[in-house]
C-alpha cells in the first residue's frame, strides 16, 4: 500500500466531499498533496493537534476530536484506517440486517416456553478503549512495513484513546471488539445462546432456555476484563472499559411468566415491549408490541422543530414542504468512493424500516408519533398548517406512518429514479442554481439544503 498514492487519492476524495464553496482548485489540491507528502517525509506532523467539539444532542452532550479540515494530521489518519481495514478486513456491521436478525428471532420467541434476553452496552466505549493498548496487544503483531508501523505506533502514543471523530477510531475499536465477541460467544456458547450481535457498543444475547441473571453478569465482566486489561500488556495509559450498568437489561420468561406483567427492553432506537399471555394449557405466550424509544422520538420530533423555528425566521413556504417531504420519505442516492459506486441510504423510515411490517402491533407512542408528529409540530409551533396537508390525514404524503407502509421513496438515480430535469427543477424551486452541475452534485447540494445530508 503506496502512502503517497493513498495520500494522492485521500486528499482528492476528501475535498469532493466538501461544500462547493469550501472546495480547493485543483492547482490548490497539488500543493496539500505535495506538503503532505513532505510533511511525512520530514515527520512534520503532530497528532496531538486536534480540537474537540462539543455536540449538543436530545438529552446530553457528545465530545468529539476533530483535526483541522485536509491537514497532514488529519489525512495521515484517515490512511491508518484504510490501512488497518486492509489488513484486518473487519465487516463493519449492518444495523438494518442486524435488526432484521433480530426480529426473526423475536418472532419464534412468541411460542417459547422459556427463554432469557441479555441487553449490555459500554459505558462510553470509544472514550474508554487505549489506542496504545490495542496497539501492543493486536496491532504490532500483524504484518506491516516498518513505516507503517513507525507511523500507526507516533498515532496511538499521541491520541491515548479511540476519540470518537478520529477515523482511525473505529476500527482500532472493532478490532478489540471482535476478540471479545469471539470470547463471549465461546462462553455461552453451552448455555443455550441462540443469537448474539454486537453494533458498536450496544451489544445483545438471547438463550433458548433460563439462564440466570448474575452468571451473565459475571461471563460479560469476566470477558471484559480478559480482553480490555491483559497485565501482560504495559501501557502508560490502560483501558477503562466497563459496562454501563444503567443500562444493562435482563428478561427471563419464567420471571416474566411468574409476575404476570409486561416487561420492555430496547435496541439500537427500537422498543420491544412483551406482555405474557397463556394458553389452554397454561403455557407462556409472549405478546409482542414494537416502536421506538422515547429518546428517538424526541430526537426525530426535535428535528421536525427545528425545520419550523428556521421556515418562521426565512418564511420560504417552498423550502419546508420540500424539507418535511424529504424528513418524511427514504431518501436513496450513490457516491462514488474508490471508483465504485456505493449506494446510500438515508431517513427515518430507512431507519426504522422493520416496522413497516408491524404497523398492527405498535406501540401507543410510537404509532401516535408516526401519525401525528408532523401536523401537530405545526400547531405546537404557532405555524398554520399549510397547504399540501390539508388533505385527508390517511391519504397525505407528508405523514410518517403513510410513507413508511408504502415505503415511500425519494431516488435520487438518474437511470431510474428522479430524472435530471426534475431534479434541476426541484433545486430552482429551494433556491440552488442548476447552472454548470452534473447530476450528482446536484443530488448532494439538494439533500444537504433539505437537512438529509449528503
Amino acid at each position: 500500500m503506496n502512502i503517497n498514492e493513498e495520500i494522492e487519492r485521500i486528499v482528492i476524495y476528501q475535498n469532493s466531499m466538501l461544500l462547493n464553496k469550501d472546495r480547493k482548485s485543483e492547482e490548490a489540491i497539488e500543493n496539500i498533496i505535495e506538503n503532505i507528502k513532505k510533511s511525512y517525509i520530514d515527520n512534520n506532523f503532530d497528532f496531538t493537534k486536534f480540537d474537540t467539539i462539543h455536540k449538543k444532542q436530545v438529552n446530553k452532550i457528545r465530545h468529539i476530536k476533530k483535526y483541522k479540515k485536509l491537514s497532514c494530521e488529519e489525512i495521515l489518519c484517515i490512511y491508518l484506517k484504510r490501512l488497518l481495514d486492509r489488513k484486518y478486513r473487519i465487516q463493519y456491521p449492518n444495523r438494518n440486517e442486524f435488526m432484521h436478525s433480530l426480529f426473526d428471532v423475536i418472532n419464534a420467541l412468541r411460542t417459547m416456553h422459556d427463554y432469557t434476553i441479555v441487553k449490555f452496552d459500554f459505558k462510553d466505549y470509544f472514550n474508554s478503549v487505549s489506542s496504545e493498548y490495542v496497539y501492543k496487544k493486536y496491532l504490532v503483531k500483524k504484518s506491516l512495513e516498518r513505516d507503517e508501523i513507525n507511523l500507526l505506533e507516533k498515532y496511538v502514543t499521541s491520541t491515548k484513546y479511540t476519540y470518537a471523530g478520529f477515523n482511525a477510531s473505529n476500527i482500532i475499536c472493532e478490532i478489540i471488539a471482535k476478540h471479545f465477541d469471539e470470547v463471549l460467544n465461546l462462553k455461552f456458547r453451552k448455555y443455550g445462546l441462540i443469537f448474539y450481535r454486537r453494533y458498536i457498543d450496544d451489544g445483545i444475547l438471547i438463550f433458548n432456555k433460563h439462564v440466570d441473571r448474575d452468571f451473565c453478569l459475571s461471563i460479560i465482566n469476566g470477558t471484559i476484563k480478559e480482553i480490555f486489561y491483559d497485565k501482560n500488556i504495559e501501557v502508560e495509559n490502560s483501558c477503562k472499559t466497563c459496562l454501563n450498568t444503567n443500562k444493562f437489561k435482563y428478561i427471563s420468561a419464567s420471571v416474566l411468566a411468574e409476575q404476570n406483567q409486561e416487561d420492555s427492553f430496547s435496541f439500537l432506537g427500537y422498543m420491544f415491549v412483551m406482555e405474557p399471555k397463556f394458553n389452554n394449557n397454561k403455557k407462556l405466550n409472549t405478546k409482542f408490541k414494537f416502536g421506538i424509544t422515547e429518546e428517538k422520538i424526541k430526537k426525530y420530533s426535535k428535528r421536525v422543530d427545528d425545520l419550523l423555528k428556521e421556515y418562521k425566521k426565512h418564511g420560504n413556504m417552498e423550502l419546508l414542504q420540500h424539507q418535511i417531504k424529504a424528513f418524511s420519505c427514504r431518501c436513496v442516492y450513490q457516491i462514488s468512493k474508490n471508483g465504485y459506486l456505493t449506494w446510500k441510504t438515508k431517513g427515518f423510515i430507512s431507519n426504522y424500516q422493520e416496522l413497516r411490517y408491524r404497523l398492527d402491533c405498535l406501540t401507543e407512542e410510537t404509532e401516535e408519533f408516526l401519525r401525528y408528529s408532523i401536523i401537530n409540530a405545526f400547531k405546537n409551533n404557532g405555524v398554520p398548517k399549510p397547504y399540501f396537508l390539508k388533505v385527508k390525514h390517511d391519504e397525505c404524503s407528508y405523514n410518517l406512518y403513510n410513507n413508511m407502509k408504502k415505503y415511500k421513496t425519494l431516488l435520487f438515480v438518474e437511470r431510474i429514479g428522479i430524472g435530471k430535469d426534475t431534479l434541476k427543477n426541484m433545486c430552482e424551486q429551494i433556491g440552488i442554481s442548476s447552472a454548470g452541475k452534473d447530476y450528482n452534485g446536484l443530488v448532494r447540494e439538494y439533500l444537504i439544503k433539505v437537512k438529509v445530508g449528503h
